[in-house]
């Protein structure tokens, strides 16, 4: 017996309802939150990091390991494709 889909195949119309754009208009003021945003985070895991050294801790188990790795691939990615979509533009404008 054939495996089943557990999704249902959409059909033209319903193409994407329920899916989030791949991509997404982005202004200076938006990417400068999305930078604030990064250093908060930065901040607090410094943070930790002062706190480990002072307490003299040799290291602590942190579950979530995996999905932080992928958060920042994901950052590499999204600063990578921001980078491309800037020089794009820039030649767009001077051509």
């Amino acid at each position: 017996m054939a495996k089943k889909n557990g999704k249902p195949k959409t059909t033209k119309m319903e193409e994407g309802a329920d899916r989030v754009r791949r991509k997404e208009p982005y202004s200076s003021v938006r990417i400068a939150r999305v930078v604030d945003r990064l250093r908060e985070q930065a901040g607090r895991l410094s943070s930790l990091v002062r706190s480990m050294e002072e307490g003299e801790l040799e290291g602590v188990v942190v579950d979530g390991h995996a999905m932080l790795l992928r958060g920042l691939n994901q950052i590499d990615n999204f600063a990578d494709n921001t980078a491309r979509a800037v020089r794009e533009a820039r030649t767009a404008k001077f051509e």
